[in-house]
């Protein structure tokens, strides 16, 4: 049976409201697999962060979020860094365009450990970080032109598109 052809009860119709059955918003059996799917991958990805932090030899290791995503005329690069300082970050392209590396440094500076007795919740980050971006092989960047700034705990990397040379005629010769 398809999401479109189930017909909801009143308790049924309560649940996916979020509330009320007049509620403006109701949320389609679609859209609570979409939601589903999406906590499945964040978490099922926070487990394998994990697992290399707890197995790394060569210390704790974290990878940031990442954005991708394509306008008319650039590709950009969002790198989630909150509290990263520019100065400890190395952003380099591969000489064939197609990955990008961040790499990185979150320090936790001024906020010491000292006299933790019990941690009730241990999210973030923190030491060397990595990440390599593999970019669309359909977009051809044109590396004069790269650029990357730190803005409200975001990298924004521009990756400018080249511009197409247009057609071009090839001479017949005898």
């Amino acid at each position: 049976m398809r999401a479109a052809d189930f017909s909801a009860t009143l308790k049924e119709a309560k649940w996916l409201t979020g509330g009320g059955y007049n509620s403006d918003m109701p949320k389609f059996y679609d859209d609570i697999l979409d939601d589903i799917e999406r906590e499945m991958l964040r978490i099922s990805d926070d487990m394998l962060v994990q697992i290399f932090r707890l197995h790394s030899t060569t210390g704790e290791v974290w990878s940031p979020r990442v954005d991708i995503y394509e306008t008319k005329d650039k590709l950009v690069v969002k790198i989630c860094a909150a509290g990263v300082k520019p100065d400890n970050l190395d952003i380099s392209l591969s000489p064939d365009d197609r990955f990008l590396t961040i790499r990185g440094v979150r320090s936790e500076g001024n906020m010491l450990r000292k006299g933790v007795v019990r941690y009730y919740q241990l999210e973030v980050y923190y030491g060397p970080f990595e990440r390599v971006v593999a970019l669309p092989e359909s977009v051809k960047i044109n590396r004069d032109q790269l650029h990357a700034a730190y803005k409200e705990g975001f990298i924004i990397v521009t990756l400018p598109k080249k511009q197409s040379d247009g057609v071009r005629r090839v001479p017949i010769s005898d």
